[in-house]
């Protein structure tokens, strides 16, 4: 029987609600309205419309105009999809917010869907204005998700607008800034990007190192690599969900089951091969036919193999599988690759950059102070006769190995602290801490030195002789000891970077042991310790200056330091100075 339906073909298309609406032939009264509406709640939002066309072959439709395609479509729906925000983010984001870190978000979505994405993740906490073009067709405007407040666009207004608005833009906003040489004006102040191409993704991060800002850019795209390898840190995210225990002790179980199945079937087949009579006549042919079809199933069987491993790599999968790096994935051009989809491995980079800075700050200032007291001791100390004994500079040795390891120990503290690390050795801070410091221990050294010259006036030393205990040596051993112990001791940049002197175990017996062992030393308790030390009895009124010398050098050496970390604490670089000083040059070549 005939089909009384005529035979057509239809063209296809779904795309942003802004794009095809130009491409409709009738526009539905509600159309702006209804997609507005779901974007503002967050939802990703696809219009669909098709165009009949007459009946024809692939090769006719190949031949069609695309203007011709595209253009006179008819409306079918829209497409509202909701994607839910991973329940990490919006607190590891704030965290990052409330460590002084700014926050921006690029991304394909539509502004209005961007925008309360960046709501939900702390991103955005102002009123948000988002820069269109304006009704009238008459240059551009900032206009707030709802549309309550209009703001005429200026770019040197900026500046001023970000400190009370959060602003976003889109990519044909980025053109236009590209246009009018304003990209420098205002793409550092935009803490949203919307509708964003991967050549403006790669110009937002230029623009942003131009003005001095440090980047850290988290992706999990191929088309996020130009930008990844502009920023200074990089983080890609593979597409997996972590494993939770049930499902992991699950397939534990289910892995063991298979082995031991497995083992079983190849004993089986082993005992049914062992008892199987084997005939003389057809010998020589019935092995050589079994070896045939044995290397044929092992190739077979290897060929399955490779299909089954090229098809999960081609899938995308259903999240839960180990992630599979795939050529071309961001993580090829990144130096960091997180396993899953989570951004909280942005924390743990910064958490242990700043413990390293500061780990390696005060590596250097007890070493710088540490050779400034031993340059002293070996120059003008060395002149009059004072030398260390064999025992006494190997427990020596041991004690400043010991307080390196375990300063090395401290591990980094789990949140992140408004305070920032000194970026670099060379300044202000680390000069007057380290020459604060010398100068109390000059003054320490000094005194004792010259409180001991009261005790032995007569004694003439000469600085080339061998060494021999005197009360010289024993004094000038016990304050090089005790200006070490301090100087690890105050030194130590624990909070709110690394773990405390008391959360580091390991140092903090170390400076116990080390300050129980100097206190029995110079008190005398036990002679024979101090005779195979080769250290020599105290006056009592020398042993009491010097513990109340020591007390009082360790107190002034902790207030300077600590004075030092209030008057000089680590700052946010000041970016915004330098940004006005790029966009005036940038200004004046255009001039």
């Amino acid at each position: 029987m005939a089909s009384a339906y005529r035979k057509c073909s239809y063209s296809i298309w779904k795309g942003a609600p802004e794009t095809i609406q130009g491409r409709l032939t009738d526009l539905p009264p509600s159309y702006i309205e209804t997609y507005k509406k779901y974007t503002r709640q967050g939802s990703r939002v696809l219009a669909l419309a098709f165009k009949s066309l007459p009946d024809m072959t692939v090769s006719e439709a190949r031949s069609l105009d695309r203007d011709f395609v595209e253009s006179g479509l008819t409306f079918a729906g829209f497409a509202v999809f909701n994607c839910p925000i991973r329940a990490d983010s919006a607190t590891i984001l704030s965290e990052l917010k409330n460590s002084s870190h700014d926050l921006a978000m690029i991304t394909g979505d539509q502004a209005l869907t961007a925008c309360y994405v960046a709501s939900q993740v702390h991103i955005v906490s102002r009123p948000a204005l988002i820069l269109s073009p304006s009704k009238n067709g008459r240059g551009y405007e900032w206009i707030s998700p709802d549309e309550t407040e209009i703001i005429p666009y200026s770019e040197k207004e900026v500046e001023a607008l970000s400190e009370t608005h959060d602003l976003c833009i889109g990519g044909d906003c980025i053109e236009m800034l590209q246009q009018t040489s304003a990209a420098l004006r205002v793409i550092p102040y935009v803490k949203v990007f919307a509708r964003v191409a991967p050549k403006q993704k790669e110009l937002i991060m230029t623009t942003f190192k131009t003005v001095g800002r440090i980047t850290l850019m988290c992706v999990d795209g191929t088309n996020d690599v130009g930008a990844l390898k502009q920023a200074h840190i990089g983080v890609a995210l593979l597409n997996a969900v972590p494993p939770t225990e049930d499902k992991a002790s699950s397939s534990e179980t289910s892995k063991d089951e298979n082995t031991k199945s497995g083992k079983s079937k190849k004993s089986k087949a082993a005992s049914e091969a062992a008892s199987r009579p084997i005939s003389q006549n057809g010998e020589g042919s019935s092995t050589g036919h079994t070896a045939g079809k044995h290397h044929q199933v092992a190739v077979e069987m290897q060929r399955q193999k490779l299909k089954k491993l090229m098809d999960e790599m081609n899938e995308e999968g259903d999240g839960r599988a180990a992630p599979i790096v795939k050529l071309g994935d961001a993580s090829m051009a990144s130096p960091f690759t997180a396993k899953h989809t989570s951004v909280a491995p942005t924390t743990d980079i910064i958490c242990q950059g700043r413990s390293t800075l500061v780990t390696t700050l005060q590596m250097f200032k007890i070493l710088g102070l540490n050779c400034l007291a031993t340059a002293y001791v070996l120059s003008v100390m060395y002149l009059d006769g004072v030398k260390l004994g064999d025992v006494q500079a190997t427990i020596s040795g041991v004690f400043t190995a010991a307080f390196f390891l375990f300063i090395s120990h401290a591990r980094p503290l789990p949140t992140l602290s408004t305070a920032r690390p000194h970026p670099n050795i060379f300044c202000l801070y680390v000069f007057l801490s380290l020459m604060g410091q010398f100068a109390i221990h000059l003054l320490f050294l000094m005194s004792s030195v010259k409180e001991v010259e009261k005790y032995m006036p007569d004694e003439c030393i000469e600085p080339d002789s061998d060494f021999h205990p005197n009360l010289m040596n024993t004094v000038s051993y016990m304050v090089s000891m005790m200006l070490q112990v301090a100087t690890f001791a105050v030194n130590y940049m624990g909070r709110p970077f690394n773990q405390s002197i008391s959360e580091n175990k390991p140092f903090l017996y170390a400076l116990i042991a080390s300050v129980g062992f100097f206190t029995i030393i110079t008190s005398d308790l036990f002679r024979d310790l101090n005779d195979w030390l080769k250290l020599v009895p105290l006056p009592w009124g020398l042993r009491d200056k010097l513990l109340i010398w020591a007390s009082l050098m360790f107190l002034s050496c902790y207030s300077w330091e600590k004075f030092l970390r209030w008057a000089f604490p680590g700052r946010v670089p000041e970016w915004k100075k330098r940004q006005r000083v790029v966009a005036a040059n940038s200004d004046k070549k255009h001039v």
